[in-house]
């Protein structure tokens, strides 16, 4: 029988031995500790843990594809980029292939990982669409107050003056780089997880 990964062996194993009348106690407890250290190992964060293992030095714009995932064909192998998706759509994918694939992303300083939904990512977009909506807000009495002038015939020059309300600028705060700010330092290459594998 094959198995999906280690803790789904553990957990077969452990259901077997609690079947088997003759298995010890010993063994049993045995199995249970490498099955719940199986289960700790896989819940740790995959993205702190993660390294690239086989730096690529693949010019990322000459690649084929799109902003996600994009086709190498030096290594011809798809390149996966984690910083255009969110936390955890970057770990779902990393544990899916069990870490055998071809990566990019952006990583701060401080050695975090930049994802869509990074806070600082986030807010920028909010504020963006706050920019908008004022201005839009703004046009359209501009454009009401115009046309109503228009309708009503009035010259121009005798019409009364009507002022677009003052747009606020949005103050600016001082917001760490996101992924969307494309800064900190590049990295591309075939990723190394952590075993997941239990001690012997």
């Amino acid at each position: 029988m094959s198995y999906r990964d280690d803790v789904a062996a553990l957990a077969h194993r452990c259901r077997a031995l609690e079947a088997d009348m003759s298995a010890s106690r010993v063994e049993l407890e045995a199995a249970r500790r490498l099955l719940d250290e199986a289960k700790r190992r896989r819940q740790l964060p995959v993205l702190e843990n993660l390294h690239i293992a086989a730096p690529c030095s693949a010019d990322w714009n000459r690649m084929t594809g799109d902003a996600r995932a994009r086709f190498c064909g030096q290594c011809e192998k798809n390149v996966y980029n984690l910083s255009d998706m969110t936390r955890a759509e970057a770990e779902a994918l990393l544990v899916e292939k069990e870490g055998k694939l071809c990566v990019r992303y952006y990583q701060r300083a401080d050695g975090t990982i930049l994802t869509a939904d990074c806070p600082s990512g986030v807010a920028k977009r909010r504020r963006k669409r706050r920019v908008i909506a004022v201005t839009f807000a703004g046009a359209t009495v501009v454009a009401a107050a115009m046309s109503t002038v228009l309708i009503m015939g009035a010259p121009m020059a005798s019409a009364p003056v009507v002022r677009a309300p003052m747009l606020v600028p949005v103050q600016k705060e001082a917001v760490a780089p996101g992924p969307h700010m494309v800064t900190g330092t590049e990295m591309m290459g075939q990723v190394r997880l952590p075993s997941t594998r239990p001690k012997k």
